[in-house]
């Protein structure tokens, strides 16, 4: 694979040249610090942008483009990295050489798509705005049908008051105040604010690509304000324990952890191989042999670390009888991690990241994430992680160990006549 980075004035190419699949990904990233009073356009806004356009006016216009080059895909995706958001319009297409296609109808595409909304008279077309609201405000809503992402979501609401508890997907309040003008003047802002990259991998002849983007892509707007990531998380002195009423068929139960003055090798390293270890990866974790090996309390159970807000969230789901116990197992697993660990399990973890790390490099998306972390974080080479992970020590972990504090518990409690 051969990786380039063009300067093109105010925005950035990233391309990476390689045989290795048929098929060619292009993502073009807006990032900013994210907001949220406005992270409900931006979500309604994203949902927009590939539903139609003034070039093709109604989405059955657009899918037919779509089926004429070759069933390409065009998606957003919305993500929040620490105190950052990040909105990647992708695009994927077959390789134009192996079906003898100019290479410029498949760049183009995006590009012309995004810089031409449908909008007439500075509003977008109102029949499309009022379709995709309502089905913004449906997703929005469906949060409260799947128990982990909304004990989760209520656990961060109740944890800290911080970019790391807002959701991404917007709230029905914001929604409903949003307007085809006001959504048509916040993508002007995101044009004139947000840093814009463009990240391409296939085989193509990149100089050329990169050419054909300049002369489809004009923005003249330079930007220089400081996007940041890492979230200052407050540690609670006192646990917070928290117990609410749920429609659900079982009682969820959610164990936030701050993480305490991290150095950047234990943010990178240490932390991930101590969340596989602990409940992150495998049937063979700390929480899962605890809760339902031993136990059988529940069907799943889970720890999630999240990087940039220095926490550790951990999720299961039991019957309402098994709360004390459950709890009780949890804070178990936690301390399993500081006095018993053993070289099998550190080896197994190892063995893991790794084969995830080397799966990477055969998905095209996967590689573009690779080097989008590289560029925003200085994210080092799959090949020297690797490394670096095998290198990590079983007393690292546990030194690690001691900076994981308890912050909050919540429980969702299990309805008398729950839903699933």
């Amino acid at each position: 694979m051969l990786y380039k980075e063009y300067k093109c004035n105010t925005y950035n190419v990233y391309t990476v040249k390689t045989d290795k699949f048929k098929t060619c990904h292009m993502e073009i990233i807006f990032r900013n610090n994210i907001d949220k009073s406005t992270v409900t356009k931006r979500s309604l806004l994203s949902e927009m942008l590939v539903e139609n356009s003034n070039i093709y006016k109604t989405k059955k216009d657009m899918n037919i483009e779509l089926e004429n080059l070759y069933n390409s895909f065009f998606y957003s995706v919305i993500n929040r990295v620490g105190s950052s958001i990040l909105t990647s319009y992708c695009f994927d297409f077959i390789d134009p050489n192996l079906v003898n296609e100019n290479i410029e109808e498949f760049i183009k595409f995006p590009i012309i798509n995004i810089m031409n909304p449908n909008v007439l008279n500075n509003e977008f077309e109102n029949n499309t705005f009022n379709y995709v609201k309502q089905r913004v405000k449906k997703d929005i809503e469906s949060i409260i049908e799947e128990p982990k992402k909304y004990s989760i979501k209520k656990l961060l609401e109740n944890m800290c008051n911080t970019e790391s508890s807002i959701d991404i997907n917007g709230n029905i309040e914001d929604l409903e105040m949003i307007t085809p003008t006001n959504l048509f003047e916040f993508y002007n802002e995101c044009l004139q604010h947000d840093y814009i990259d463009i990240y391409i991998i296939g085989n193509l002849n990149m100089d050329n690509v990169v050419e054909i983007i300049k002369n489809n892509f004009n923005l003249n707007i330079l930007k220089n304000h400081e996007v940041l990531y890492e979230v200052k998380n407050p540690i609670r002195k006192k646990v917070k324990e928290i117990f609410l009423d749920s429609d659900f068929s079982q009682e969820n139960i959610c164990f936030g952890y701050n993480i305490d003055n991290m150095t950047e090798y234990e943010r990178n390293y240490v932390a991930n191989i101590y969340n596989m270890i602990l409940g992150g990866s495998s049937l063979d974790t700390k929480l899962y042999n605890n809760l339902r090996n031993e136990n059988s309390l529940c069907y799943n159970c889970s720890s999630l670390y999240q990087k940039f807000d220095n926490l550790i969230i951990i999720h299961t789901a039991i019957s309402k009888e098994n709360e004390n116990l459950a709890i009780k197992l949890i804070k178990k697993s936690i301390n399993d991690m500081i006095n018993n660990i053993d070289e099998t399990e550190l080896e197994n973890a190892k063995k893991l990241i790794s084969t995830t790390l080397n799966m990477a490099l055969d998905n095209p998306g996967k590689i573009i994430d690779n080097y989008l972390f590289k560029n925003l974080y200085n994210l080092e080479d799959i090949e020297i992680r690797i490394n670096k992970y095998n290198n990590v020590t079983l007393e690292e972990i546990k030194e690690f160990s001691k900076k994981v504090k308890l912050n909050t518990v919540l429980c969702l409690k299990e309805a008398e006549n729950g839903k699933d």
